[in-house]
């Protein structure tokens, strides 16, 4: 009997989601004033349900629903892991929404679909359902970013990432329709020995050609330059929490999805895309950087060096193999904790002190919240890939998988942007840790207060993780090594 319902969970989780959300949908029409408690506890504790449940299932590879869903140690593992960061956000969403003046429920429930949308994607074995699963994940957080209705560049930010996002759907389904032309099938397992047995046939090269498109398409929504424009006006216009959110789980959504993309239906022709990858990452990484480094207000800052990064995480699967793909499922963990950190950080600093845009507004709260200074400064550090912080180690497994591929120009050119990431890093730190100014903490803010002690804890608890990590990182390279090993080898 519960071999039988162990067997059938890797079709469950989505189902439970959506249905807790539309019920918590109906529920919350009638009773909008306590269903905000019940909406975060369910789906955190439905969340954390969900992967004790797949921690139990059977890993094998299974095919659901006419072969449309695929369930391997991959899916699984990067479920857990979606689902794991996504309670951490939803709650800190949860938190701080109230305080700016955002209090209908239906933002939980939306970030929620946001969630569902992601995981469909994760478990996709068909190009369909990869579709739905990432429009239904993006089309949440178009709505996110234009939450604030009274806040006309949160609008017209939200206008623009919605524009930007059609763009990318249209090249992916493009993609999608070139593939199945020229191929016959959207099914990805078919697609795997496919391309593994015509990839030289010249009949099939517009599969290739689309191919290019559906990648594309994926690196609008990453974002990898010269497909970011929409990144820095969403950054600096949404809402704090909204863009927590945002800098967190779309990310692991797209890179997990692209990953799987890579290693399973086009890992026949990975000659093909490896020198696009490369040529994206160098070119997001310098360009990244370097309009980082020029930016005076915050989060636009964040959004130059998120491209960076997002560059610098693209030379793992560019390398292709075992390593160069654990690299990259480690560089994404490393930098969701890092994120989730720091922007709960900034959100408690800018509702406890003053409001937060240009960097130099981070001057005196060192010295009016020290603690959770030091715990900021600890993860900007981190960021900058300073010895010993976490970050440092998550650049290092990156640029020793390019090493061993010997691609030199790469790692110089990765050394050199991780050097001038490091100068606009230590630049919010000069005016965070040394810049005078005498501030006042509202101690009446807000902020529900239990609520902020609940994220200063996982704050806490998040950098805790990150160094336990770096201690003792068997399990983390364990965890990265299989993940890789189960979609390379299936």
């Amino acid at each position: 009997m519960l071999g039988n319902i162990l067997k059938s969970i890797p079709a469950i989780p989505e189902f439970i989601l959506s249905v807790s959300a539309l019920i918590s949908l109906v529920i919350g029409t009638f009773k909008q004033k306590k269903i905000e408690r019940l909406t975060i506890g369910a789906t955190i504790l439905g969340l954390g349900f969900l992967c004790v449940l797949l921690l139990l299932s059977d890993k094998s590879e299974q095919f659901f629903w006419n072969g449309l869903f695929i369930h391997m140690p991959f899916c699984v593992c990067s479920k857990i892991i979606l689902y794991s960061v996504s309670a951490v956000a939803l709650f800190c969403l949860f938190s701080f929404l109230g305080a700016y003046n955002i209090k209908q429920f239906e933002w939980l429930i939306i970030a929620t679909f946001s969630v569902i949308g992601g995981s469909v994607a994760l478990s996709s074995n068909h190009f369909l359902t990869l579709f739905i699963g990432l429009e239904m994940s993006h089309l949440s957080q178009y709505l996110l970013v234009a939450a604030d209705r009274d806040n006309q560049q949160s609008s017209e930010a939200a206008v623009k990432f919605f524009t930007i996002g059609a763009i990318s759907t249209a090249f992916m389904l493009f993609g999608m329709s070139l593939i199945y032309g020229f191929t016959g099938t959207n099914f990805f397992n078919t697609l795997f020995y496919f391309f593994g047995t015509y990839v030289n046939d010249f009949e099939h090269a517009g599969a290739i050609v689309g191919m290019f498109f559906v990648l594309i398409g994926l690196c609008f929504k990453l974002p990898v330059a010269p497909f970011h424009t929409w990144a820095p006006d969403v950054y600096q216009a949404a809402p704090l929490p909204i863009v927590l959110f945002i800098v967190t789980i779309p990310k692991i959504i797209t890179v997990f999805s692209l990953l799987h993309l890579l290693t399973y239906p086009f890992y026949g022709i990975f000659t093909y895309w490896r020198y696009l990858f490369v040529g994206l990452a160098i070119l997001s990484m310098v360009w990244g950087s370097l309009a980082a480094l020029r930016q005076q207000n915050l989060r636009r800052m964040f959004a130059y060096s998120s491209v960076s990064d997002m560059g610098f995480l693209l030379m793992g699967p560019a390398m292709g193999g075992e390593f160069g793909l654990s690299s990259a499922i480690i560089y994404i963990i490393f930098y969701a904790l890092n994120m989730l950190g720091v922007f709960s950080l900034l959100i408690i600093f800018e509702r406890s002190i003053k409001p937060i845009n240009d960097i130099k507004d981070l001057s005196g709260i060192m010295q009016s919240m020290p603690m959770l200074g030091s715990l900021f400064c600890l993860f900007i550090l981190s960021f900058a890939g300073i010895p010993p912080m976490p970050g440092f180690f998550a650049k290092i497994y990156v640029l020793e998988s390019v090493i061993t591929r010997s691609a030199y120009f790469m790692g110089i050119v990765a050394v050199i942007t991780t050097v001038i990431s490091a100068a606009y890093y230590l630049n919010v730190l000069k005016f965070f840790v040394l810049s005078q100014s005498v501030l006042k903490v509202n101690r009446v803010n807000q902020v529900n207060s239990l609520r902020k002690y609940v994220v200063k804890t996982i704050v806490a608890f998040i950098f805790l993780i990150l160094c336990l990590m770096v201690i003792f990182p068997f399990r983390l390279l364990e965890l990265a090594r299989s993940m890789a090993v189960s979609i390379l080898f299936q």
